[in-house]
């Protein structure tokens, strides 16, 4: 089993000091990696003006700029990194080393800027989202095939769990050779897809999956793993539907 998260736009400041390139799982994609941030950190720091207005920062954001200057930039597991409403429900910071490495394996993210990473890569603060348009173009053009590279590289033969947002699933669909499902969490009454607390429940449940660190060699067995646990999953189609 392979758990894909989207990232969030809330991070956590800070980090241990890091000199020289970044080194990220999935180096395949390490030549968009280049290409993404040498323009965005140029871009940053030479036209805040223009920054702002591409990554979409108000007044009281624009000092996310610096976020985006890399030289040198501290760093921290990305599980960690990471502080919007779905990670803080994963209760990272009480893992134990040996769920720590379980998650390195199994949960990855998939960053606008890194394309996708363990939970436990390394990674600096950053401000880019799926849909920014960097030098005019679409993000898209910047990672080609890589994404979908990383993505097989990723899934090694396993099956995938996505629980990523729309934007970044359209930025790299599963390929259709890898055995996946969509993650949506829907309501045990009528079963309508839930919006608000979506992304508490996937938090959840990643804290639930990484504190019991199972084998689950087909989706079928996360099903039948999910109600030992008190929880309802159903497989539809190419959905993995959490009833909560």
């Amino acid at each position: 089993m392979r758990i894909l998260l989207p990232p969030s736009e809330t991070k956590k400041k800070g980090g241990e000091p890091h000199l020289g390139p970044f080194t990220l799982s999935f180096p395949v994609q390490d030549l968009a990696r280049r290409e993404l941030m040498i323009p965005l950190e140029k871009l940053c720091r030479d036209n805040q003006d223009e920054a702002a207005r591409v990554l979409k920062l108000g007044p009281k954001s624009v000092g996310e700029l610096a976020n985006n200057v890399f030289t040198s930039a501290p760093v921290m597991p990305a599980i960690d990194r990471y502080r919007g409403v779905l990670f803080s429900a994963t209760n990272a910071s009480n893992w134990t080393l040996d769920q720590r490495r379980w998650a390195g394996n199994h949960v990855f993210i998939h960053s606008a800027l890194w394309g996708i990473v363990s939970s436990m890569d390394q990674i600096p603060n950053y401000r880019l989202s799926h849909d920014t348009r960097l030098d005019g173009h679409p993000l898209a053009s910047f990672w080609g095939n890589q994404l979908s590279m990383a993505v097989t590289d990723m899934a090694a033969d396993d099956w995938v769990l996505d629980a990523r947002s729309s934007g970044y699933r359209e930025l790299a669909p599963i390929p259709d050779n890898i055995p996946s499902y969509y993650l949506e969490v829907v309501s045990k009454n009528g079963g309508k897809a839930l919006n608000h607390f979506n992304k508490i429940h996937k938090g959840e449940l990643v804290a639930a999956l990484v504190a019991d660190s199972p084998a689950l060699d087909i989706a079928h067995d996360f099903v039948d793993w999910a109600g030992q646990h008190g929880l309802s999953v159903t497989l539809v189609g190419n959905q993995a539907r959490l009833a909560v």
